[in-house]
């Protein structure tokens, strides 16, 4: 039997984690987030800007994000005024999580991002 070792290369991997490609990656799946979060969004009719939280979600991606800025990523974000409230909800409202459903969805299904 052979015997294999392993050695970690840090610097390696911290550039794969920041290359184009993994940006790239980041984005696709962002993107499939960003479009379940808007099949899933309310629209409420009574509104005087109907169809806004729906139409304000947007994906941002760049490299050297993450908690220690070693890694590329992706972020999906809705910039309406109302974002808050739909998400978290106010006085006397249930809240939607519409961003955290989206971004779960296969999770629930057994599959992984």
């Amino acid at each position: 039997m052979t015997e294999v070792k392993y050695t970690a290369d840090h610097e390696g991997m911290k550039q794969m984690l920041n290359s184009h490609d993994m940006r790239i990656a980041m984005e696709i799946v962002g993107r499939e987030i960003k479009a379940r979060a808007e099949a899933i969004a309310p629209v409420d009719s009574k509104s005087r800007y109907p169809g806004r939280y729906k139409a304000s979600f947007k994906v941002r991606s760049h490299g050297y994000g993450g908690a220690t800025n070693d890694r590329a990523e992706a972020i999906v974000y809705n910039d309406a005024p109302e974002a808050f409230y739909v998400e978290f909800a106010h006085w006397g409202a249930e809240p939607e999580h519409i961003l955290a459903r989206a971004a779960f969805a296969n999770l629930r299904r057994g599959r992984s991002l």
